[in-house]
């Protein structure tokens, strides 16, 4: 996936983890980052590298990553 015109194919797609967790929806793409969110109330902002994109099946953007190593990436956001 290094075509930016497939990039904006999963913003506000769903993405997931090797062991099924859920890292929310894409919500913005950068040069060599991807920033998911993920709740409503209880907010947290994912930044992953691209590197730990697995593949997209078109509805959902897979990492090549585990619940236990996502924590790493996790920004709480504060609530408002």
């Amino acid at each position: 996936m290094s075509q930016n015109k497939r990039w904006q194919e999963v913003m506000h797609k769903r993405a997931i983890g090797i062991d099924k967790c859920d890292l929310g929806k894409v919500e913005q793409i950068n040069d060599d980052m991807i920033v998911t969110k993920k709740g409503l109330i209880n907010k947290s902002r994912y930044l992953m590298p691209k590197k730990l994109v697995d593949s997209f099946d078109g509805n959902i953007l897979y990492f090549k990553i585990m619940k236990a190593e996502a924590k790493q990436f996790r920004q709480n956001e504060l609530k408002q």
